[in-house]
């Protein structure tokens, strides 16, 4: 055998050894099925947007969220009331 040969031999029986899996195999992990569970749902095309597709915590989140938004813009109107019509002292 030449140099050159026991050097490629070397090289493969290094590959054959770092491999953690067998390439061929079919099985897939249970994580990675729930996570394409997970981007089917999200992918459907079922006219909600995306930031509502996580179920009843989302729709819940959103609606505490539009209110504030609206608590807020009710105080901002308030106050710009009270700028421009200040009480006047008599």
């Amino acid at each position: 055998m030449s140099a050159r040969n026991v050097a490629c031999l070397a090289v493969q029986s290094a590959r054959q050894f770092s491999r953690t899996s067998v390439a061929s195999s079919t099985e897939v992990a249970e994580g990675y099925k729930h996570l394409k569970n997970i981007q089917a749902r999200f992918q459907k095309p079922d006219g909600k947007p995306v930031f509502l597709k996580g179920g009843t915590t989302d729709n819940v989140l959103f609606g505490v969220t539009s209110l504030l938004c609206l608590a807020g813009m009710l105080g901002m109107g308030k106050l710009i009331y009270q700028l421009a019509y200040p009480k006047q002292e008599e």
